[in-house]
């Protein structure tokens, strides 16, 4: 274990200076001048060694040294804050992911303590971080969202928008482009105004909104964006993120279809993203080169751009989820030739890439893979396979197989699209119900029944009474809410309570509780475009589900659809208004 990792696990001051004393004893040869280093530093102001952390932080094995210095004076000192500080500058320093990610956490232990503008919601912020450059992108959603409601509570509004950049980046990266532009606007509008002391943070979000008007296919809007984008790089002299709009509109003129002018952005952008070494760019900048030449009737040229982008993934393993479409024009342009081999090969890669995918996007991964998917494409491999192997294979055979994948296919696309059909009606009866909240009276029910109750007249009246008083102010929404809880606070028995609502509400305890619970979600979700935006976890901790499983299991059991459809349908029937 590295001496500053062990040094940080250590929280009593004398078990600290104990295994100082024994660490350097074992290294005879350094002891004095480590001793005297350590010493000194100790002396030093935050600022400084701060400072010294940043100024090293390309060599770890410095940089540590000061972090380690600052955190030990910070837990001498007992100054909480700095103590965050100190496990965010070893986060920033420290090569090893996991490492990383137990001082993201020690960091957020500390500032959780704190109630300052800085902290909790920069210790949150940081783990987004960590968590988006490690490829966890629900993760860092997760992480954002809880950094813009600290950032909210505590007034931090540059950390407010800063996380609200990233979520709107993030956004146009698993898809959800239409949100992503309005998240980016409005970053847009609060950068712009702060753009002379934040301009590196002002092209950021620029770079971001022209890419979201590019996805949304405003591409008149992109090009405004991308032209200023590239003024203000220059004005700002930061000329190296010039060529990144430069991108943005080659792939924004090649959805114009002026290819030509495309061609040219692309290859003046491809040439910076070389010298910089910025791969991931430089990827995207390849893969839309290649359909540029592609149209323009350069297939050779097209084609090794297209192999170029596999190269890259090879090298650093990370690819946009529409840039899998350079692996079909691979696999039928080898196809066409009749070269299995290669064929075969890049079969081989595009599984490798859904892998990628799905790890990284499969929390909202929805219509990427269409045309070669996973089961087709280890199909189509192993067809290859045998036929390289053997040679041939007869065409009956071939015809039966795929007779009998298209039958299946089109029963699944049959059940699917009932299924369909069953989900929309369910929730037009939702929607159009004004309020599944407020029922009718409660059912008469004949005297015969009422005395099988054997409880008397009055405490019926006096429960019911009560029950309408807990449906009215939305005490069903309290967390682990039991019949023993419920009964003793109206002043009645289990048992009493339990008949009662089996007779007057014909249902368990539980799924009357759990109807009104999901009745509640409903009536929010209709109402309140704030609950809208709430995770499932988030929407169902605020109904008083111990379990997002729970919850969505009684919202399907009750309603006939899930949740996250139900979300779905309504924004689209709202925006329709």
């Amino acid at each position: 274990m590295p001496f500053a990792i062990a040094l940080s696990s250590i929280r009593n001051k004398h078990f600290a200076v104990l295994f100082l004393l024994l660490f350097l004893l074992l290294n005879t040869n350094t002891l004095f001048a480590f001793q005297t280093s350590f010493d000194s530093l100790l002396t030093k102001e935050y600022t400084y060694l701060k400072k010294m952390v940043f100024k090293n932080a390309k060599d770890s094995s410095k940089a540590i040294l000061y972090a380690q210095s600052y955190l030990f004076k910070a837990k001498k000192d007992k100054d909480t804050s700095k103590i965050a500080d100190g496990f965010y500058y070893f986060s920033r320093i420290t090569q090893n992911e996991k490492i990383t990610e137990k001082y993201a956490d020690s960091m957020i232990l500390y500032a959780n303590n704190l109630k300052t503008k800085s902290y909790p919601a920069f210790a949150y912020y940081n783990k987004a971080g960590i968590a988006y450059d490690q490829g966890n992108f629900k993760k860092a959603l997760d992480l954002y969202l809880v950094t813009i409601e600290k950032a909210k509570e505590f007034e931090n509004t540059h950390l407010f928008y800063t996380s609200k950049k990233n979520i709107g980046i993030l956004k146009n990266r698993i898809g959800e482009h239409q949100t992503a532009l309005a998240e980016l606007r409005q970053c847009y509008q609060y950068y712009s105004k702060l753009k002379e002391k934040k301009p590196r943070t002002y092209l950021r979000t620029l770079f971001a909104l022209s890419d979201a008007y590019n996805l949304n296919k405003k591409l008149d809007s992109a090009t405004t964006f991308n032209v200023l984008g590239y003024k203000e790089s220059i004005k700002f002299n930061d000329e190296s993120f010039k060529y990144y709009f430069t991108l943005n509109e080659g792939i924004n003129l090649f959805d114009k279809k002026s290819f030509t002018t495309a061609k040219d952005s692309l290859l003046i952008a491809i040439e910076e993203f070389k010298i910089n070494d910025d791969k991931a760019n430089l990827s995207m900048a390849y893969f839309f080169y290649g359909k540029t030449m592609m149209v323009l009737g350069k297939q050779k040229e097209a084609i090794a751009a297209h192999i170029n982008v596999d190269d890259i993934f090879q090298e650093i393993s990370e690819i946009m989820p529409n840039n899998r479409e350079n692996y079909e024009i691979l696999i039928n342009y080898y196809k066409k030739l009749g070269d299995k081999d290669n064929q075969l090969k890049y079969i081989k890669q595009l599984i490798t890439v859904d892998s990628v995918l799905h790890t990284n996007y499969r929390y909202l991964m929805k219509t990427v893979v269409q045309n070669y998917d996973t089961p087709r494409l280890l199909s189509e491999k192993q067809e290859i396979i045998d036929s390289l192997t053997t040679g041939k294979k007869t065409s009956h055979i071939i015809i039966s197989i795929l007779a009998i994948v298209s039958l299946l296919l089109f029963v699944l696309w049959l059940i699917n699209h009932r299924r369909q059909k069953q989900y929309k009606l369910r929730f037009q009866e939702l929607f159009h119900n004004q309020d599944p909240q407020k029922k009718q009276d409660t059912p008469i029910i004949v005297k015969a029944e009422r005395t099988k109750l054997a409880i008397p007249e009055e405490s019926i009246k006096d429960i019911l009474g009560k029950l309408t008083i807990f449906e009215n102010e939305i005490g069903f929404t309290e967390t682990d809410l039991s019949i023993n809880i419920l009964a003793k606070r109206f002043g009645t028995n289990s048992k009493y309570l339990s008949k009662i609502i089996n007779t007057y509400k014909e249902k368990s305890f539980n799924r009357y509780i759990n109807g009104l619970r999901i009745d509640q979600s409903i009536k929010r979700l209709k109402t309140d475009s704030k609950f809208r935006n709430y995770t499932i976890k988030a929407i169902a901790q605020e109904m008083g589900f111990n379990t997002t499983d729970a919850f969505s299991k009684a919202f399907y059991k009750q309603n006939g659809i899930h949740p996250s459809y139900f979300i779905k349908e309504l924004e689209k029937q709202i925006l329709a208004n």
